[in-house]
């Protein structure tokens, strides 16, 4: 072996790296797809070019007839490390654009990425690499000990990677046919053999348009009463999610209802989320369902948690894949690997949750429509990412696009003079006192005073809206919000200090009163809870009862925290406070207040 590898040059070297490099990258790209799905994605096409330049590079490692097998070598492992870049670009965007949901970047795409590009560069080398061209190529002998190696391991990982493709697949098809069968037909016996060979087809098809879902907001879709509905296919899967750096498993129940809706429920580490959206028929031979709005159920209310981006969700042969939409047209993708035929194992989703001794909060849905409110008229700014509606059934509708944030309140309008009050009560004056009787209004959201704008509306809009009169109720069949009972404004929350992250998205502050406030801008979403300093040790509680504990113990004394918000353990960041801050603001005590 050492004679027989002295008398290679460079060129062999590169184009044997090359084999080896794709070899391994495409074991791992097989774990990666194995667990993953993207819609951008071309994974036979990765697979092709990877198998092609391992059949061009094993040739060029032989002989390189006039540098040709390795530049169709080099060519092919372009295609396939390209192709793979461009499925898993969305990946890295999203990971490098903040990743609020932290997935972070799966090992066996880090390492096929990297096997992949490292044979690229290989097969690169062994094109520029001159060889010995003198003399008509000639079979050594001691070239078997070589090449028929490398032809055994590239033949085997061609059967474990096409088996592994498949296998899948096929078991699926098996597993889900009859109940496919039976849920159209009624009944698939024992003996119909055909019917079990059949691939899963002929899927129901909704008997609502999904038009009427695309339309529905998180309070309608909760207020549907799902448990009068049939529920066509049910599913039930199991994942993982990455939270500070830890796996942390969940459970998912999936109803696709028989009208188009469609909830998935989700149960972990004892928190309750519902997702809702629609579900479709796709030529009878996929489901593919969308999801719309994502609840956290078990809190005072059930919020709705806007992320910016549309989630969808594709599962084909009951293997669910839950992906996040970016704007790059790709898609961030968490697998659900699910269980079950499509029957009904739950009729009700209480009853699931119950089976891990949660209990869903009961809802109640009124059983007659009411009268859908229409705006009024609207305000406008100076820019088209804010907007402020008006109702008129006497609410108001604030939303800031970028964010995703939603806000509602109450306005009044009687003896020409209008106000609006928000959730906390605060009443806000409009303006309209100037020589085009516009009324104008400086408006901040209650959810965060650092969220404000100045809006204006002409006469033409108010004055039409009013129809010139100076007192306004609504119309029959509309109700006026009941006027919230009145107590004392709270005391103004003053700062004590702030810690600071790595990023102006998330905000902490300490205030006065013994309270933090959290800020996650992007998401319009603010927590709160208590903090206590004694004995130079200072904890934060947040509404749930979590305490969190924040480190000093290092050479810079800084204050060191890593805050996962109470609403939902995936957002979540670290923060620091330096000596300078927090000691100024403790007196250089180890009790608060001072005495």
């Amino acid at each position: 072996m050492k004679q027989f590898l002295a008398k290679k040059e460079k060129g062999f070297f590169c184009s044997a790296a090359s084999i080896v490099l794709f070899a391994v990258g495409l074991v791992f790209y097989r774990m990666l797809t194995a667990v993953s799905f993207e819609t951008t994605e071309r994974p036979i096409v990765v697979i092709l070019a990877a198998f092609a330049a391992i059949l061009f590079g094993l040739i060029a490692s032989y002989k390189d007839f006039g540098k040709v097998p390795s530049i169709l070598a080099y060519a092919a492992s372009t295609v396939a490390f390209f192709t793979l870049l461009e499925g898993r670009a969305s990946y890295l965007a999203f990971y490098f654009a903040g990743d609020v949901m932290n997935t972070g970047l799966s090992p066996y795409m880090i390492a096929a990425f990297v096997c992949f590009l490292c044979g690229m560069l290989a097969a690169l080398f062994a094109v520029i690499f001159e060889e010995d061209k003198g003399g008509r190529p000639a079979f050594e002998k001691a070239d078997w000990k070589v090449v028929l190696p490398m032809v055994a391991v590239v033949a085997i990982l061609a059967v474990v990677v096409g088996l592994n493709t498949n296998a899948n697949k096929a078991e699926a098809t098996a597993a889900s046919a009859p109940a496919a069968q039976a849920q159209q037909s009624g009944a698939v016996t024992k003996n119909d053999e055909s019917a079990a060979a059949e691939t899963t087809a002929n899927y129901k098809t909704p008997t609502e348009p999904e038009e009427k879902w695309q339309g529905y907001t998180g309070e309608q879709y909760y207020n549907e009463d799902n448990d009068s509905k049939t529920i066509a296919y049910q599913l039930i899967g199991h994942g993982d999610v990455t939270a500070a750096g830890e796996p942390v498993p969940f459970d998912a129940l999936i109803n696709l209802y028989e009208d188009g809706e469609m909830v998935m429920s989700v149960f972990g580490r004892g928190n309750a989320y519902q997702y809702f959206g629609y579900w479709t028929n796709v030529n009878d031979e996929n489901l593919w369902f969308c999801v719309m709005d994502y609840m956290v159920i078990g809190m005072d209310q059930i919020c709705t948690i806007d992320y910016g981006y549309d989630l969808t969700g594709h599962f084909d042969e009951f293997t669910v894949n839950i992906a996040l939409g970016l704007a790059d047209g790709g898609v961030f993708v968490r697998n659900i690997p699910a269980s079950g035929d499509g029957s009904v194992q739950y009729p009700s989703i209480k009853e699931w949750f119950a089976s891990f001794g949660y209990e869903m909060p009961e809802k109640v849905v009124s059983s007659e429509p009411a009268a859908e409110p229409e705006i009024l008229f609207s305000f406008t700014s100076d820019s088209e990412n804010y907007l402020l509606d008006i109702y008129n059934d006497c609410t108001y509708v604030f939303t800031f696009k970028t964010a995703g944030l939603t806000e509602t309140g109450t306005w009044d309008y009687h003896g020409w003079k209008m106000t609006l009050t928000d959730k906390n009560g605060k009443v806000t004056e409009i303006d309209k006192d100037n020589p085009e009787h516009e009324m104008r209004l400086h408006f901040v959201a209650a959810v965060d005073e650092r969220v404000n704008r100045d809006f204006v509306a002409p006469s033409s809009a108010w004055g039409v809206a009013f129809k010139g009169q100076g007192d306004y109720d609504p119309p029959a069949g509309l109700q006026k919000p009941a006027a919230e009972p009145a107590s004392e404004a709270p005391a103004e929350k003053e700062v004590l200090f702030s810690f600071t992250s790595d990023s102006e998205n998330y905000l902490l502050d300490l205030n006065t009163d013994k309270t933090y406030t959290f800020t996650f801008k992007t998401a319009g979403l603010v927590e709160e809870g208590t903090w206590e300093y004694t004995g130079w040790k200072l904890t934060l509680t947040d509404k749930n009862g979590k305490v969190m504990e924040v480190d000093k113990e290092n050479p810079e004394h800084e204050m060191r925290l890593h805050f996962v918000a109470a609403v939902d353990e995936r957002v979540n960041r670290d923060f620091t406070a330096p000596s300078s801050v927090w000691g100024v603001a403790f007196k250089g005590q180890g009790e608060y207040p001072a005495a």
